[in-house]
């Protein structure tokens, strides 16, 4: 593993560690994310897709999985969350309100139905995907660190500070769509 990798590998760390305590601090707050703070956490997500592809392209750590295999399936895998991250995307309409710039609306509908994280959701699958295709048990774990970092930031961070902005809407919507993915319940199914 070379120098350079354990260099970016180091500042993914601290940047998500910075990225995860400003966040809180501003949600606890009730306020939206400031520029900088959104900056950060797209340079972490550029930063960890960059650690996952490295690992992958080197085969850090090889895993004993046949290649034609592992490259088929991790390239299925890869195009799914693809499709699930464009749609997020695509629902949103506005990089401001991607980025956690803007809060004036909660989006409901299209690929939201299914899912509260298509985007993330996405984004984890990419990496797997891509981790898988590229054999490597390096990129895996980085996969696996993203999957709980996402999770440990939605449960605890994003679901209160959306449930205060939106109050009433969200816990609705909460109750009938799936966290990751599924199908929605329909008013008949609550009880």
């Amino acid at each position: 593993m070379s120098w350079l990798y354990v260099v970016l590998f180091a500042l993914w760390l601290v940047l998500d560690g910075y990225v995860f305590s400003e966040i809180k601090k501003i949600y606890e707050k009730g306020e939206i994310l400031p520029t900088n703070v959104a900056i950060a956490v797209w340079t972490s997500y550029i930063l960890h897709f960059v650690l996952i592809v490295w690992a992958s392209l080197e085969g850090l750590w090889r895993l004993p999985i046949n290649t034609t295999v592992a490259l088929a399936s991790g390239l299925v895998v890869a195009a799914v969350g693809s499709i699930i991250m464009l749609l997020g995307i695509w629902e949103f309409r506005s990089f401001k309100r991607m980025s956690g710039l803007d809060t004036s609306k909660l989006v409901t509908t299209g690929i939201y139905r299914y899912s509260r994280n298509p985007q993330n959701l996405g984004l984890l699958l990419i990496f797997l995907g891509i981790s898988l295709a590229g054999r490597s048990l390096l990129a895996l774990l980085l996969t696996a660190a993203f999957a709980i970092g996402f999770h440990k930031y939605v449960v605890e961070l994003e679901e209160p500070y959306l449930e205060r902005i939106f109050g009433e809407e969200y816990r609705r919507y909460k109750e009938r769509t799936p966290r990751y993915f599924g199908r929605p319940k329909s008013r008949r199914d609550n009880p």
